[in-house]
């Protein structure tokens, strides 16, 4: 088995790959992991055939692994872990000193032999978009200069250094503000669809779904992220009618990360937080 960087004559296979394991459509995220500066895309190969990748993104000292997709006659043959310690040493070699993935229940013993740890647990609702009207008092558009408080909140909230993300997508962004006119919290839309929702409150968390919501329209469908310590969240959730569809776990491996779990709501992906 060779593992090396991924080239774009290898999107139609990384497609194909990602239908088998049932992802089918992800072009459009290879695609920016294989493009973005802060990505790093990886292809192992059998005889010259392509059998799966792994992806990674920098975001300051944290490294985010995944997703690690690997062709089903392959499984169990080292490919997956492979992968894995691939992006992880490449990540680390660039200065994460944190590495943080989303597992599914069977890549979940593979991460814990490799040295990952259950940090907690994100949970997805979805439910219904709304009628389209104004957002509430305080959502509004996100102007170019107001780029660097959402970067300031994003840090603050999530340990993280995203800029590199939120600046990728700042033309779609939305706000929460205060009476001050201070960012209280952020949604970001992003190409593949979904996108971040951070909030510093519950209030703000509350306007930002509802907006979310609204943008998904009548005849549309709206999908949040929220950590296990967003109760106040889930429980919001609930109370709207929002099913909760599964549970995956975040784990962790490397210097702890001091953020706010309870400010997440939404995500840029399972694969970049």
């Amino acid at each position: 088995m060779l593992t090396r960087p991924m080239t774009a004559g290898d999107l139609a296979g990384a497609e194909s790959i990602g239908a088998e394991i049932g992802w089918p459509g992800r072009r459009v995220r290879f695609d920016f992991f294989l493009r973005h500066r802060y990505c790093e895309a990886l292809v192992a190969e059998v005889g010259g055939e392509m059998v799966g990748m792994g992806f990674g993104t920098r975001n300051g000292r944290v490294g985010w692994l995944g997703p690690i997709c690997v062709s089903p006659q392959y499984r169990r043959c080292g490919v997956g872990s492979a992968l894995t310690d691939g992006v992880a040493d490449r990540l680390e070699e660039l200065g994460c000193r944190t590495l943080v993935l989303t597992a599914t229940e069977m890549g979940r013993p593979v991460y814990k032999k490799l040295g990952f740890r259950t940090e907690t647990y994100y949970h997805e609702y979805s439910g219904p978009g709304l009628e389209r009207e104004a957002p509430e008092p305080g959502v509004r558009r996100m102007s170019p200069e107001e780029i660097l408080a959402v970067c300031a909140l994003d840090l603050r909230l999530t340990g993280e250094d995203r800029s590199h993300l939120l600046r990728t997508f700042e033309g779609s962004g939305w706000l929460a503000t205060g009476e001050d006119g201070g960012v209280r919290g952020y949604h970001l839309p992003v190409s593949w669809g979904g996108g971040p929702v951070i909030a510093g409150d519950i209030d703000a968390g509350r306007a930002l779904v509802r907006l979310v919501r609204v943008l998904a329209g009548p005849g549309g469908s709206a999908g949040f992220w929220l950590a296990a310590e967003n109760e106040r969240g889930r429980g919001y959730m609930e109370s709207i009618g929002f099913e909760e569809r599964r549970r995956l776990p975040r784990m962790i491996r490397g210097e702890p990360l001091s953020w706010s779990p309870e400010s997440l709501w939404g995500l840029f992906s399972l694969a970049k937080g």
